[in-house]
């Protein structure tokens, strides 16, 4: 491309998508033009994360990089080794990483693979390494040792060895997913493999062990696996002896690996069920366990029965009205039509209160949201290191196991299983990691602080092991107290690596376990610059931090005295009209659910967006 076509900007802020920070600070010194171009795309990727113009004169690279910047924190299982961490490793927001045996993978947000040796990585911390680029991944993995794999986005799975010579395994591929020997791939659509007799293949295992750029491609390397007709597969954990798939009807199913023949090209699946209304919705696997993550939903009053809807208005306090649901056989989907109605509250129930009026209209619509039970954790394998969160054990049967007292509303949104640990990331940035037999990861001042008693290695560890056995009986007979001894078994190190005087936020939204290393990728606000940058965006990160779901502010305009619900108006939005406003008591009788609520006026004035996270009340 010629250099006077890449100094327009529009044509400059594409190819911008495709470079690291580096290269495009890189590109200041080509022109005056150019230098306005990078300053240019700086600033549409700063307001891109809420940050608008800044009451400052600082160059917008040097904002960049004191804001947008993502740290990555490395602990390490080898006590000789002290934590470190990198700052923007290759320049540019990170969006997972892994470590291998052989190979270290880092996948940008904008899909591109950088690849290295994993010696090289961990030797020259302060040093960059040499990478490997792939773009347009959409998967990864390092986990095999001397290779690594990698989906583009247009389905294509490859493999590519320590000579960097390159394989495809197979085309049309929705997702894989890899163990120390093993990969296991599952299509879009039924597929052709050459070296598989079928023409209609939803599933393959390929044999990663012994395996080299020379027998890539032989018939011995692929299987065929059966899955469940009519079934939608969305998740796999491959372990050492076994393969499991989760559908999306909750439902799990597994191939047994451990006697399979090379000869045998067939892989069968059998339904597991244990995990039968057990509503699981991930599945995990580390080096010779596994993990199944469960949580049921709350039926909506939707799909209410006549009993079950009976059963609700004695709870929220209108048993007066049961009897006239009862006779009438008002389904809850019925009742949760009419029932928002005033002339239907009156008429038919014999509802003249307008306060209850509202109360049921506001019940009503709470109970049309989707809402869940608590999580259950199940695990099964070995657990020869504490990992499954139950006392130590060479064959875990299937068994619900604890989970960290997590807080209230706050999400699961990884589990990530290594060799002998296990890790659970929330939505808010919490961090847990099982306590185990081969380091338990504490401050250091923690660690100074143990008592002598635990290094005895004698009578006290086996009084302590047997004390384990007794505990793990007593919580299969009672599952709540399973739950309770969850500190035994999960420690929160959200603040690990965070020194006691930092007065930062640190928000982790990414973990990954090795073999030797706790890898946590964190995004850090810092509240003194950017108050310098942007004292606007403080304020409103201040008011995001009390942001009230939709039902609460409903609530709170119903319930509060010093509030007149006739000063309110509701933005909500129509899936065919857009934006639309009501007076806030023609809301509260109509349908319109909750999460299309986008704003609450009061007087005229916005007091809560949901976009901007902006909370007044």
């Amino acid at each position: 491309m010629q250099q006077s076509q890449l100094q327009v900007f529009d044509v400059f802020r594409g190819i911008s998508n495709f470079l690291t920070i580096k290269d495009i600070l890189n590109l200041q010194t080509v022109s005056k033009q150019m230098k306005e171009n990078v300053q240019l795309t700086l600033k549409a990727l700063l307001a891109s994360i809420g940050f608008n113009n800044p009451n400052t004169t600082t160059p917008y690279n040097i904002i960049f990089r004191t804001i947008f910047g993502r740290e990555t924190y490395f602990w390490s299982f080898d006590e000789s080794i002290k934590p470190f961490k990198r700052r923007h490793i290759l320049g540019i927001p990170v969006k997972s990483m892994q470590i291998g045996l052989t190979y270290t993978g880092i996948l940008t947000n904008q899909n591109r693979l950088y690849i290295c040796q994993s010696n090289e990585y961990q030797e020259f911390i302060n040093q960059k390494p040499n990478f490997i680029i792939k773009l347009q991944v959409k998967q990864y993995s390092t986990t095999s040792k001397g290779k690594f794999i990698y989906l583009k986005e247009n389905g294509d799975l490859n493999i590519v060895f320590e000579n960097l010579e390159e394989y495809l395994i197979a085309k049309n591929v929705d997702f894989f997913e890899t163990s120390y020997y093993q990969l296991v791939a599952i299509f879009s659509n039924p597929q052709k493999i050459p070296q598989l007799p079928s023409e209609q293949t939803r599933a393959i295992l390929y044999q990663l062990q012994d395996l080299t750029p020379q027998n890539c491609d032989q018939v011995q390397k692929y299987k065929q696996i059966i899955l469940p007709d009519d079934e939608n597969i969305i998740q796999i954990a491959i372990g050492s002896n076994a393969i499991y798939y989760l559908s999306k009807t909750q439902k799990v199913y597994q191939s047994d690996t451990k006697n399979e023949q090379v000869i045998d090209q067939i892989i069968k699946t059998i339904q597991q069920n244990y995990f039968d209304k057990k509503s699981i919705i991930s599945i995990y696997s580390g080096l010779n366990y596994f993990l199944a993550l469960g949580r049921e939903n709350i039926k909506s009053i939707k799909e209410w029965t006549n009993e079950e809807l009976q059963a609700w208005l004695s709870k929220i306090g209108f048993s007066d009205y049961v009897n006239i649901v009862k006779y009438n056989e008002f389904t809850g989907l019925e009742f949760s039509k009419e029932a928002v109605h005033q002339e239907f509250q009156k008429n038919a129930l014999g509802l003249i209160n307008a306060e209850l009026q509202i109360k049921l209209s506001t019940e009503i619509t709470r109970a049309m949201e989707v809402q869940y039970k608590d999580y259950q954790l199940f695990g099964w394998g070995k657990n020869d290191f504490g990992q499954l969160a139950v006392p130590l054990s060479n064959n875990v049967q299937y068994t619900k196991v604890s989970l960290p007292n997590l807080e209230e509303d706050d999400e699961i949104i990884q589990i990530e299983c290594g060799w002998k640990n296990v890790a659970i990331l929330t939505h808010s940035g919490k961090l847990y990691l099982t306590e185990n037999q081969q380091k338990q990861l504490k401050r250091e001042k923690d660690i100074q602080q143990q008592p002598q008693q635990l290094q005895d290695e004698g009578g006290k560890k086996r009084k302590k092991s047997r004390q384990d056995q007794k505990d793990y009986k007593e919580q299969q007979k009672d599952p709540e107290q399973q739950q309770q001894q969850q500190s035994k078994y999960w420690s929160d190190i959200s603040k690990i690596f965070i020194k006691s005087n930092d007065k930062r936020e640190y928000k982790h939204y990414y973990v990954n376990l090795s073999k030797d290393y706790l890898v946590v990728i964190c995004s850090i606000f810092d509240k003194k610059i950017i108050q310098n940058y942007f004292p606007e965006m403080l304020e409103q990160k201040e008011l995001q931090k009390k942001f009230k779901p939709t039902l609460q502010v409903i609530d709170r305009i119903l319930w509060d005295i010093k509030f007149n619900k006739e000063d309110f108006i509701v933005g909500y939005e129509d899936r065919f009209l857009g934006i639309m406003e009501v007076p806030f008591t023609d809301f509260i009788n109509s349908q319109v659910k909750s999460h299309r609520v986008q704003y609450f006026k009061q007087n005229g004035k916005i007091v809560w967006d949901r976009s901007r996270r902006l909370d007044l009340l």
